[in-house]
C-alpha cells in the first residue's frame, strides 16, 4: 500500500461520520491507547462456552475453565479503567450427538442438531451481553461456537468487520468438508455472499447471514482445502497467509488487513482467535496444530494492533484443549489469556493502569513460574 493511501484512510477515520456507540468507542479508545480521562471505563463481559459438538475431540470444551485457571480474570481485574463481569460458562449439554445428516450422499455433516441449539443459545447471550458491557469475550469451546457469537454480536451492533486468526479459513460448507465437521465451516452459515449457496440445514435457520466478504479478513491462514481457495478467490476475501506474514512482517500485513475490512474505521470489530494461529511449539494444546504458525512476539503484536483500533466489541478466543498435551496445556492457557489481555489494551497500560498489590504482598507474576515459551 502506498503512503499517500496510507494518508488517505488515516484522514478519513479523523473526519468519519461516528458509529452509534460514540460515547463507550471514545471511551474505550482513549484508554486503549493510553490516554484516559478520569472516569473512563470500558465494561467487559465474559461468557464461557463449553461448546465441542463441532469436531471430535470433548477435551476443548474444558478450554473455559483452563483459561479462567491460568489468571485472566486476575490480569483484568489488575488494571484500572476496566470493569469485568464473568457471566459463567453457557449451560450446554455435554451427551454423545451424533445425528449426521445427508443428503443424496453428496454432504455429510456431524452433530448439526446439538451445535445449533448451543449456537443460537450463544447467540442470545452475546446479544444481551452487549446491551450492558462494551466489550464481550467468549471462551471457548470449538470455533463453531463463531456462528452463535459472530450472529448474535451483529444482532446488537451491525455492519460488523471480522478479523479471523486462524491456521484455517473455515470457509467449508458440507459439500466441500473432509471431515463433516461444523468447525471447519462457521463462516459458511456466516456471509452475505454465500447466502444464496448455502446448504438447507434446518437446525442453523435461525442465523441469517451478516458479514459481507470486504469486512472479513484472514490473518495467518496456512491449510486450506481446495473449497475454500475457490470461495477466497471468487469473492476476493482479504486475507494475508503465514508466508506473506514471513515475507512482509507483521505490522505490515495487519495495517493491509484491518485498512481493508475497516477502511474508515467506524465499524465495530469482532475477533475470532483459534489458538492454532499460533505455531505449535508455543500453543501445543489444541485439536488441530499446524506447524509454521505465528511466534509469541507476532501473536501479540495482532492482539496489540486489536487494541489501538479502539474499535473492539466482541472477541473469540477458541479451540484450547487442555486434555490433548496435560503437560503443557497450563502454557497453551497462559499464551490464551496473553492474547486476550493484549487484545483489550493491558500491553499498553501494564505499567501507568496496574494496581499493584499492597507491600509485602506477592504479585502474580511473581509469585508463579515464569512461562517457557
Amino acid at each position: 500500500m502506498s503512503l499517500y493511501k496510507q494518508q488517505l484512510r488515516r484522514f478519513a477515520r479523523e473526519i468519519v461520520k461516528p458509529c452509534k456507540h460514540k460515547e463507550s468507542c471514545t471511551s474505550q479508545k482513549r484508554l486503549l491507547t493510553n490516554n484516559p480521562l478520569p472516569g473512563d471505563v470500558v465494561k467487559v463481559g465474559v461468557l464461557g462456552v463449553p461448546m465441542h459438538f463441532g469436531q471430535g475431540k470433548p477435551g476443548v470444551r474444558n478450554g473455559p475453565k483452563a483459561i479462567r485457571d491460568a489468571g485472566l480474570l486476575q490480569r483484568l481485574s489488575d488494571h484500572v479503567g476496566l470493569e469485568v463481569n464473568d457471566y459463567g460458562d453457557l449451560d450446554i449439554a455435554h451427551g454423545a450427538h451424533v445425528d449426521d445428516v445427508s443428503k443424496d450422499g453428496n454432504w455429510t455433516i456431524k452433530n448439526s442438531r446439538a451445535c445449533g441449539t448451543a449456537n443460537k443459545k450463544l447467540a442470545d447471550a452475546v446479544y444481551n451481553t452487549l446491551q450492558t458491557n462494551d466489550i464481550c469475550v467468549n471462551l471457548g469451546g470449538d470455533h463453531s461456537m463463531a456462528v452463535g457469537s459472530i450472529f448474535g454480536h451483529s444482532q446488537a451492533r451491525p455492519n460488523l468487520s471480522v478479523l479471523w486468526v486462524d491456521a484455517h479459513p473455515d470457509l467449508n460448507n458440507p459439500t466441500t468438508s473432509p471431515s463433516g465437521n461444523i468447525h471447519g465451516m462457521p463462516l459458511h452459515f456466516l456471509l452475505k455472499d454465500l447466502e444464496n449457496k448455502r446448504t438447507p440445514i434446518s437446525d442453523f435457520d435461525w442465523c441469517k447471514s451478516c458479514v459481507s466478504s470486504p469486512n472479513i479478513g484472514f490473518i495467518a491462514i496456512r491449510d486450506i482445502d481446495p473449497g475454500e481457495i475457490a470461495i477466497m478467490k471468487r469473492y476476493n476475501i482479504p486475507h494475508c497467509s503465514i508466508r506473506e506474514i514471513d515475507r512482509n512482517g507483521i505490522a505490515h500485513c495487519m495495517e493491509k488487513i484491518l485498512d481493508m475490512i475497516n477502511p474508515s474505521g467506524n465499524r465495530p470489530l469482532h475477533v475470532s482467535f483459534d489458538i492454532d494461529s499460533v505455531d505449535p511449539g508455543i500453543a501445543p494444546s489444541t485439536g488441530t496444530p499446524v506447524r509454521g504458525g505465528l511466534s509469541y512476539r507476532e501473536a501479540m503484536y495482532v492482539t496489540e494492533e486489536v487494541a489501538r483500533t479502539g474499535s473492539l466489541s466482541a472477541f473469540d478466543l477458541v479451540e484450547v484443549n487442555p486434555e490433548l498435551d496435560p503437560k503443557r496445556a497450563e502454557a497453551t492457557a497462559e499464551v490464551a489469556v496473553d492474547v486476550i489481555t493484549h487484545a483489550l489494551g493491558l500491553s499498553i497500560r501494564d505499567t501507568d493502569y496496574r494496581r499493584f498489590p499492597h507491600s509485602g504482598e506477592p504479585h502474580r507474576s511473581e509469585s508463579s513460574e515464569k512461562r517457557k515459551l
